[in-house]
Order: C-alpha cells, then sequence, then structure tokens
C-alpha cells in the first residue's frame, strides 16, 4: 500500500499542470480585457445629430418621425431583425454567441467576424462604420458593441428605432423606409397595406437584390419570411397572414 508521501508526490505534478492551466486562463482573459480597453478608448464619438443625419444627399431620404412609424412596420422589423429589442440593453444575446464563436474561427483562417447584430449595432454600423465584409473585423466589433450599449443608455427606444428605420440603405441610392415606400408605391408607410410593409421591412438585408423591379419572385419569398416572423410573434393572425401571402408583390407597384 502507498504511502501517505507517496499519494502525496503523485498529485503533486497533477495539481501544478491545474495551477499552470489556471494561471494561463486567467493571462488570457487580463490580455483580453486589456485588449478590448484599448480599442474602446478608440471608438468613435456618436451624436445626436450624427444619428439624424442623411447617409446622402438631400434628394434620397424622406425622414419620417416614430410617431408616423406604423406598428405593422415596427412590428416587421422586430420580428425579423432583433426579437429583444423592446428589452435588450442594445445587443442580441443569441447574435453575441455567433459573433464570439465566429471570430475564434476567424484567428484560425476563416477570415470573418460574423454575428447576428441587433437593431442598436446595426444603427452604429450604419452611423460610424462602414459596412463593407472587409470591416467585419473583431476591433470592429468590440467597438460596436460597446457604441450600442451607450446608445441604450442614452437614447431612447423609439429613438433608436427611428434613428435606425431612415438610415436603412434600401436600394436605388435610396435610404430610409419612408423614402422606399414612395418610391415603390407612391404612399407613406402608415398608408401601405400589411403585404407592402412586410416587403419594405425585409428589404434592408439585401437591398440589392430585393429589387421589386428586378427580382419580384425573391422580394415574394422574403416578404412571406417576414410575415412568418409576424404570424409567429403573435403580431398578426392567421387570416391576415395568409391574406398577405396570397398577394401579388406588384400589387400597388408604381411603373418606372
Amino acid at each position: 500500500m502507498a504511502s501517505r508521501t507517496q499519494r502525496r508526490q503523485k498529485r503533486h505534478p497533477l495539481r501544478k499542470l491545474g495551477q499552470l492551466l489556471l494561471g494561463g486562463l486567467l493571462l488570457l482573459l487580463l490580455a483580453g480585457a486589456g485588449y478590448a480597453t484599448y480599442v474602446i478608448h478608440q471608438a468613435p464619438t456618436i451624436t445626436q445629430a450624427k444619428l439624424q443625419a442623411n447617409p446622402g444627399d438631400e434628394n434620397n431620404q424622406i425622414y419620417v418621425r416614430y410617431d408616423s412609424i406604423p406598428e405593422n412596420y415596427r412590428n416587421a422589423v422586430i420580428a425579423t431583425e432583433d426579437r429583444s429589442f423592446e428589452s435588450n440593453n442594445g445587443v442580441n444575446m443569441g447574435g453575441l454567441f455567433n459573433l464570439i464563436t465566429s471570430n475564434v474561427m476567424a484567428q484560425f483562417g476563416d477570415g470573418t467576424a460574423r454575428g447576428g447584430s441587433s437593431i442598436t449595432q446595426q444603427l452604429v454600423k450604419l452611423t460610424a462604420f462602414s459596412t463593407s465584409k472587409a470591416d467585419q473585423t473583431p476591433r470592429r466589433k468590440i467597438q460596436e458593441i460597446y457604441l450600442a450599449l451607450q446608445l441604450t443608455k442614452n437614447f431612447s427606444k423609439p429613438q433608436i428605432f427611428e434613428y435606425y428605420a431612415n438610415k436603412i440603405y434600401e436600394g436605388h441610392e435610396l435610404y430610409g423606409a419612408q423614402t422606399i415606400a414612395y418610391y415603390y408605391f407612391g404612399e407613406p408607410l402608415s398608408s401601405l397595406t400589411l403585404s407592402q410593409t412586410a416587403i419594405i421591412a425585409g428589404l434592408g438585408q439585401s437591398p440589392t437584390n430585393f429589387n421589386l423591379y428586378t427580382n419580384p419572385d425573391l422580394v415574394a419569398r422574403r416578404r412571406n419570411i417576414v410575415l412568418a416572423a409576424m404570424l409567429n410573434d403573435n403580431k398578426i393572425n392567421h387570416h391576415e397572414y395568409e391574406e398577405a401571402k396570397a398577394t401579388s408583390v406588384t400589387d400597388g407597384l408604381l411603373p418606372r
């Protein structure tokens, strides 16, 4: 039978290994925190003037105030882009998980940091950063998260949604939901049908591809995804869903 001294000696290597691993983990955490702090200090400043600024020229945006944004449009965007928008702190935690895993993979050659950004994070991107894939780096993502948290502290949810709805690039060199509503249908957001509203809400994901004049079938598929998300969130009933889904996406479309 091994003596007490011998048993202690056998445990010593394992204890030392554990201590080394713990020490290495602490060093990594400290290094990561230091890097994040450094990056955050270099983040740009976002003012209310920048949030309200027209991304293009004076002729490519029709600004819409929050009180004039219909409930159906708000529900459609939130259901598809950021279901926790009303309650989150500016960061979509599910998207944050995607961000962390993709950034780890990026360090080993995957190349691109990804993640489902919240509406607030998207507003930060539209206001302060390039939307180019080449700009989707871990450094930029850290700053994006930090600035989204700051925006949530300094602005109300209605304000954030208003700024976002007016900054989205909608294709055709136009910015904002109200602008594209007039371009496609000749009506303000508040006068659109449920089908038309779902179309507008779905454009921001890929405005060049979701061109209602050149790709109506693709737009129809995207609209139906938006409608399904609204139904799933109990923002519309099944009858409304089926009726809107059965409507042609070109219904009410202005000729060009």
